[in-house]
């Protein structure tokens, strides 16, 4: 990781700093004044091609947080390179900004969707090889979308995220490595969307809305504000809950008459028992990692 850093910064340098040497004296204003530009491009570059060595590591699993692992170790040299640019908000947000170099640095950090999306430099994108993110998406500010989680075992759980066209993730949304979002669906603000959860094409989640592990939520639902999903949750087309609703942890909700028969679940507190997803997902309610 050290030389990775050194390279890092002293490539770019070079880059920026060789005119001022190379040009005729006349030239040295300009050469000045290109020297921020120089170093922006190079660093793009000089990152990209980094991130490309341990690019393969980025795979689905769940792995220890030892850089000493063959998987953890070399992904986190992937981290380093993608944050170098993320936690530059000038630059990331210069490369947002222009459509042609957006796709030429996301293509060279591997990612394989479509470039035709809007976020922002505070949306919190990891793992780009493990996104899809639709054409004409829309991930809002200080949405996080990430592939991988941080557990409190000393583990990592890394898992692909498919964002579906035109689909709208709201501002300070959560959304769990494994989610799938339908195409033309709407989560809504402050949302947290669990592990593994499957939501439909043309789906509204509301505002507030917590849906809990492996929840299945089908096309075209109406998912009020505030309202809870336990694990396993699944929900069939076209079905509405109200605002506030608790759905029991394995409730089946195949027509409008199972809600309705939520009767006295409805605005009881959400269950405190610690999330549990079975398998080589279990103790998951974890933090977005690197």
């Amino acid at each position: 990781m050290p030389v990775y850093c050194v390279i890092i910064v002293v490539v770019p340098a070079a880059i920026a700093a060789a005119p001022a040497f190379v040009l005729p004296g006349e030239w040295t204003t300009l050469s000045v004044v290109m020297a921020p530009v120089l170093f922006g491009v190079a660093c793009l570059l000089t990152c990209g091609l980094l991130s490309r060595i341990t690019r393969r590591t980025l795979v689905a699993g769940r792995f220890p947080r030892d850089l000493g692992h063959a998987v953890y170790g070399p992904r986190r040299l992937y981290a380093l390179c993608w944050t170098s640019v993320y936690y530059w908000p000038a630059l990331y947000h210069c490369v947002l900004a222009m459509p042609r170099v957006k796709r030429w640095v996301f293509r060279l950090f591997g990612y394989r969707g479509s470039v035709e999306f809007t976020t922002y430099p505070d949306t919190w994108l990891r793992d780009l090889p493990l996104l899809h993110i639709g054409e004409g998406a829309y991930l809002s500010n200080k949405a996080t979308v990430s592939p991988n989680m941080c557990l409190q075992d000393g583990s990592i759980l890394v898992l692909p995220i498919q964002i579906g066209d035109r689909a709208l993730v709201g501002h300070l949304t959560m959304v769990a490595p494994g989610v799938v979002i339908g195409e033309d669906s709407e989560i809504g603000v402050g949302c947290s969307i669990g592990v593994k959860v499957r939501i439909g094409d043309r789906t509204r989640v509301g505002h507030c809305v917590g849906i809990d592990h492996r929840a299945r939520i089908g096309n075209q639902c109406d998912i009020g504000t505030r309202a809870y999903l336990g694990e396993r949750v699944v929900v069939h087309d076209g079905i509405a809950v109200p605002p506030g609703s608790v759905v029991p942890s394995g409730a089946v909700l195949r027509s409008q008459e199972d809600v309705q028969s939520l009767g006295a679940s409805r605005s009881v507190g959400v269950p405190r028992s610690r999330p549990t997803v079975s398998g080589p997902d279990r103790r998951t309610s974890g933090r977005p990692g690197r």
